[in-house]
């Protein structure tokens, strides 16, 4: 997780050196001494946090914000930078006293106007200050600051800046100009920090599991002091006479985010993953527009009182709009949904039973030619999988995870006929039932909302009550990105990016499944071991995980990195292959690892295979899901390939075959496919209104095999 820590630690020396720095010139203020604290403290932490992502940056941390590259603080990290930081700020603190004299005085609040200037702007047109950016930024604003301080000082121009209590807004023109500011800035607050949270959330409860008291909470109190420092920024920050620009500024903010989120936005794809592109033209337009409105918005308001006027009715007519809405949302939606903290637990995962134990671990996304690549560069890798058996001629049912998932669970087959294929998979006992029915203790690892109520009750890990706590800093940030997301032009909507998972880690509760974060796993097995449960004669076990699937997290150190820079989609594959590894380990440590029947394979291989919209002809590439499979008492000095045109229909047969059921009515078993034998496959992209049937008449490595046998477009 990304550590906060250092950010705070900052903070502190900062506070600590703008006290020393403010008592030093108590005599020489001359403006709010409340006022040049604050500002003191923002220089030195400006200071104090450009010295840290210098040595970040010198480290090779160019691409990360500051609080991404200390996200493995540790307890000695904060006491070699202390140090650092001490002497960085005394130093300042001589250098300003008795060196620029005069000068120093005059140099902290307008470096920080310098400072906040190109800090906003690079924050609003970027999404992010990285360490590289922010090293450019500071030095920037430094010497612009510096070079103000000197000419204002010497009477050349800015002269006004040298007399802050001239310059700044006063305490009887504070209550002025926040009234000018609130209907401008506020619009913007409550369009991004209230309505359009609230809006998504209430539109998909179903996704968040947290209380929803909590979570309005939560957006509230963030709102309301995102307002608060927003104006108090203003405060200690801008000139007087800009304070009309800024609030000018804010209107054309605000309103051009409305009418993007409202009318311009268009169809935006489900956050999957994958990039949504849109057309150079589109998006140049677009930005256009947006240029027009604001500069519109601040010259047109600055030169008429009329033109202010009309943005104060538009921002004032958007919140009232936006909080009527909402208040007919909240009446309106059913937010007494049996299953709000509903959750499928961890609970079982660490057992295995003292006789039959049947195991697959499903690493999502893995395609057997990333598998391929993975080995061939590091043939170190595949080592542990000599007792397995890789099918590499193996193909998936679905090209993602929904319904890819539903279909391993159940087994029940697709055809041209069905509509909702998700719904229908759970009407009828599937494979699962019947295993249980024997006595098998079945537990599932993998998110509720690809389960039906029907099978998820059975199971011995699910909880319909499941505490969870909302991140009150992780969800108001995440619910702004959505915000920005939808109110953001085209060219900058990929800085707002977000996902599901990004929803799912809002809340917390240590119990939990994750299909997003292998290494919660990995932790779990090295901190409680793996352990034989003397209670259960057999065991059946699905652990969905996230394998190799995109955005990249996991190394393949198994380290847990923020950013996804550091990580790739081979270095995550390899990381989750070496979660599976040391769950293998620990059995075999169990003596259970001989007898177990486990397989290792994949909800779908690579999912886009079609990157035009085609209704004939072959794909652009092809997907293969992994299939790794090791029956009871199987040993093998090398691990064997199998060329079998095998497919996760053979995966229902086989599991059923472990428990020593019979298995005819739902197929063959892995073993029972012959190398050579001719044989058509299905693979079914149901994704949106789309619908692509392909079929793989031949090896599913060679693209000459694909084919489009029919193609539905939304």
């Amino acid at each position: 997780m990304q550590n906060t820590g250092m950010i705070w630690y900052i903070l502190l020396w900062a506070m600590a050196a703008g006290g020393v720095w403010t008592g030093l010139n108590r005599g020489s203020a001359r403006d709010s001494i409340v006022r040049y604290g604050l500002q003191s403290v923002l220089f030195f932490y400006a200071w104090i946090s450009f010295a840290a992502s210098a040595v970040k940056l010198s480290l090779g941390e160019a691409e990360s914000t500051l609080t991404e590259s200390f996200w493995d603080l540790e307890g000695r990290t904060y006491l070699h930078y202390g140090l650092v930081f001490a002497v960085i700020s005394a130093a300042a603190i001589l250098l300003m006293k008795w060196l620029l004299r005069s000068y120093g005085y005059h140099l902290v609040h307008i470096f920080d106007l310098c400072y906040m200037t190109v800090m906003v702007s690079a924050l609003f047109l970027t999404g992010r200050i990285e360490n590289r950016t922010h090293c450019i930024l500071y030095v920037l604003a430094l010497c612009a600051g510096a070079v103000i301080t000197w000419l204002s000082g010497r009477g050349i121009c800015c002269r006004c800046l040298s007399q802050p209590a001239e310059v700044y807004i006063g305490r009887q023109d504070l209550r002025k100009n926040i009234l000018e500011l609130l209907p401008f800035v506020g619009a913007w607050v409550v369009m991004t920090g209230i309505y359009l949270p609230s809006e998504l959330y209430l539109h998909n409860l179903e996704e968040f599991a947290g209380n929803d008291t909590a979570f309005f909470l939560c957006m509230a109190a963030g709102s309301i002091t995102g307002l608060a420092l927003i104006l108090l920024a203003v405060w200690l920050f801008v000139p007087g006479k800009l304070v009309r620009v800024v609030a000018l500024f804010a209107a054309g903010i605000s309103c051009a985010g409305y009418l993007q989120a409202m009318f311009l936005n268009g169809t935006l794809n489900v956050l999957n993953g994958e990039e949504q592109v849109w057309q150079t033209r589109t998006a140049v337009t677009n930005a256009i527009l947006w240029i027009v409105l604001i500069t519109a918005a601040v010259i047109g308001g600055t030169r008429s009182g009329i033109v202010r006027k009309i943005l104060r009715v538009c921002c004032i007519y958007i919140s009232l709009i936006q909080i009527v809405t909402l208040g007919w949302l909240l009446m309106t939606s059913d937010r007494s949904h049996e299953n709000e903290n509903a959750a499928i637990t961890k609970e079982g995962s660490l057992e295995v039973a003292s006789g039959n134990n049947v195991l697959v671990f499903v690493l999502d996304n893995f395609d057997s030619g990333w598998f391929e690549a993975i080995c061939h560069a590091d043939g170190s890798i595949a080592e542990p999988l000599a007792d397995f058996t890789y099918y590499r001629n193996g193909t998936s049912q679905f090209a993602h995870t929904n319904p890819g998932i539903p279909y391993m669970l159940t087994g029940a087959a697709w055809t041209k006929d069905t509509e909702d294929y998700v719904q229908s998979a759970y009407r009828k006992d599937g494979y699962l039932e019947e295993i249980a029915a024997r006595g098998t203790d079945v537990r599932v690892y993998t998110e509720l909302n690809l389960m039906a109520e029907k099978l998820y009750r059975k199971l011995g890990n699910y909880e319909e009550a499941l505490p969870v706590r909302y991140d009150m800093g992780r969800t108001f940030q995440t619910m702004m990105k959505t915000s920005l997301y939808k109110t953001a032009p085209f060219l900058m909507k990929p800085l707002y990016q977000y996902y599901t998972s990004d929803i799912k880690e809002m809340t917390y509760n240590e119990t939990m499944w994750s299909i997003d974060n292998d290494k919660l796993f990995y932790d779990d097995l090295a901190a409680n071991r793996l352990a034989v449960s003397g209670e259960l004669e057999s065991a059946f076990r699905f652990y969905h995980m996230r394998g190799p699937h995109a955005p990249f997290y996991l190394t393949e150190d198994l380290r847990y990195e923020p950013t996804g820079r550091s990580s790739t989609l081979e270095s995550q594959g390899k990381g989750s292959l070496k979660v599976v590894y040391e769950y293998l380990e620990q059995l075999k440590a169990l003596e259970k690892y001989d007898g177990a029947t486990i397989i290792i394979t994949a909800d779908h291989g690579q999912g886009n295979i079609l990157d035009t919209e085609r209704f004939s002809g072959p794909p652009d590439r092809t997907s293969r899901t992994i299939f790794l499979v090791k029956k009871p008492g199987e040993h093998h000095e090398n691990m064997p390939v199998s060329e079998a045109p095998v497919s996760q229909a053979e995966l229902f047969p086989t599991i059923l075959d472990a428990f020593g059921l019979e298995y005819a009515s739902y197929g063959r078993r892995f073993e029972d496919i012959p190398d050579g034998e001719h044989r058509v496959r299905q693979y079914v992209d149901i994704y949106g209104g789309n619908r692509i049937v392909y079929s793989i008449d031949g090896h599913a490595a060679d693209l000459d095999s694909w084919s489009i046998e029919s193609a539905e477009y939304e």
